[in-house]
């Protein structure tokens, strides 16, 4: 609020000044220009500095420190969100991504739905938790919204299609990715893809980016429980055959 604020004070300095030599209309026009530059050199200033806050997240994400990273977003919007317009709807949807990775959907949902104005990774995210709840069409709906919030992202593509061709849904699994080589004629997993649903052959998701795992986090848990007991086998004694081991006659 406060960079639309000061744009329209610089604006209106800017109209004041003109108005001493100009007729009304004319001294608008370069007002109006001041407004313009001036909203978009604060915005990107402010973007810069929060696009750093967040980044600072990911390490306490990695290092599991949810409670830390949660109190660096309320601290960022405490301190940011008078500057910022819908920067409070951004920091939920962080939130409710961070709820998402924990798999706790009725928390993370209102969350997303908050910060989902351009934010094709939350639109995605609340798509397949009505998934997972088992409102299909609902979940449909809102993958073609992200695909349109961003056209030019694989990942979207990748789960819906994924989805639609489980679901039996052949015919919808190559209409969306026509759409998508249309948007993304060069993009490898799209090829490789349509070609997997084009000859009904089976979609291997260990095959796409590592992202996958942060709209399916169950899939990563499972992954690590299977590492788990295959360390657990490695870590076992091995019995041992030979001489000494043969039976006495």
């Amino acid at each position: 609020m406060y960079n639309v604020l000061l744009s329209i004070a610089a604006s209106l300095l800017m109209f004041g000044v003109n108005l001493v030599w100009l007729q009304p209309i004319a001294a608008a026009i370069p007002a109006i220009f001041v407004f313009g530059i001036t909203l978009f050199v604060l915005t990107r200033r402010i973007s810069k500095i929060l696009e750093a806050e967040m980044e600072a997240i990911v390490p306490m994400l990695q290092a599991r420190q949810v409670d830390q990273a949660r109190a660096h977003l309320d601290a960022v919007r405490q301190k940011y969100g008078r500057w910022q317009i819908l920067l409070d709807g951004q920091v939920a949807a962080q939130m409710g991504m961070i709820d998402y990775l924990q798999m706790k959907w009725d928390d993370a949902l209102p969350r997303l739905q908050k910060g989902r104005w351009r934010n094709w990774a939350a639109i995605l995210c609340i798509g397949l938790i009505h998934y997972r709840k088992g409102d299909k069409e609902k979940a449909y709906e809102e993958f073609a919204n992200a695909a349109s919030s961003s056209s030019t992202e694989p990942m979207i593509y990748l789960v819906w299609v994924t989805l639609l061709a489980r679901d039996g849904k052949r015919k919808e699994a190559l209409d969306a990715l026509a759409r998508a080589k249309s948007d993304m004629p060069d993009n490898e997993h799209i090829k490789n893809l349509y070609a997997l649903v084009a000859n009904k052959k089976k979609i291997n998701t260990k095959q796409f980016p590592q992202t996958w795992y942060q709209f399916f986090p169950e899939d990563m848990l499972k992954q690590q429980m299977v590492k788990g007991r295959q360390q657990q086998m490695a870590q076992q004694p091995q019995p041992r055959f030979g001489s000494r081991s043969a039976p006495r006659r």
